[in-house]
């Protein structure tokens, strides 16, 4: 379950207007960590914007469709209103009606995004203080030691990254042979196979290193992490 309390390495941080878990890197000292920690909360601040302007950002979507609904409407009715014989003329001058009234929306939902809707990016990453994965805060209690938090969440870290990083490289390529745009023929594809062999023997040492640290701290890993994900 997640910790009931904030204790020296392992503090809470509000972002989005939701609690998240941190945990501080153990080799810091008590100062070092505290500004690591305040840096972080600075950082995060801006993402605390309240459930009313949080709202906001459907804003530009709402404008967007009102407007449309309502263009369209009068589009219609505007031709249907209109003298006109031939139906191929009433056709033709609906399609621009539509495709004015579209483009309108179009720019008015940025407009109303610049204005209104709220920035909602994260804090600034930072290598002394770490988000706690989910399966982690789930594992870990009031009593577990800040450092074994800080290893398992590093070691699990790793694999992901590593799972990643493999991923996006035989993506790449394998986006590249389909567009057939590669400009470095046959040998560009036998590169990234073996930067994709490296990334996969990369991740079977950090999957072994999270299961040692799993057994030294108590950690059951998720059998996503428990293995070599191929």
């Amino acid at each position: 379950m997640p910790p009931t309390r904030e204790r020296p390495g392992l503090v809470p941080v509000l972002v989005h207007d939701r609690r998240r878990w941190y945990v501080v890197d153990p080799a810091l000292t008590p100062d070092a960590a505290a500004d690591a920690v305040a840096e972080l909360r600075r950082s995060a601040a801006p993402t605390n914007v309240g459930s009313g302007r949080r709202v906001l950002r459907w804003a530009p979507l709402t404008v967007f469709v009102v407007t449309l609904a309502i263009g369209g409407v009068a589009v219609v009715v505007g031709v249907e209103a209109l003298p006109l014989t031939e139906e191929f003329g009433a056709v033709s001058l609906g399609v621009a009606g539509l495709l004015a009234v579209l483009v309108g929306a179009i720019a008015l939902a940025f407009s109303v995004a610049d204005r209104l809707a709220p920035d909602l990016v994260g804090p600034a990453p930072s290598a002394q203080v770490v988000p706690v994965p989910r399966h982690v805060l789930s594992w870990l209690r009031d009593d577990t030691a800040a450092e074994a938090v800080w290893r398992v969440t590093a070691a699990v870290g790793l694999v992901e990254e590593l799972r990643g990083a493999r991923w996006a490289v035989a993506d790449a390529d394998g986006q590249e042979l389909e567009d057939d745009r590669g400009d470095e023929g046959p040998g560009g594809e036998a590169v990234a196979r073996r930067a994709v062999a490296v990334l996969v023997a990369a991740e079977a040492t950090a999957v072994d290193e999270l299961r040692a640290v799993a057994a030294a701290t108590g950690y059951v890993p998720s059998r996503r992490h428990a293995e070599v994900d191929r």
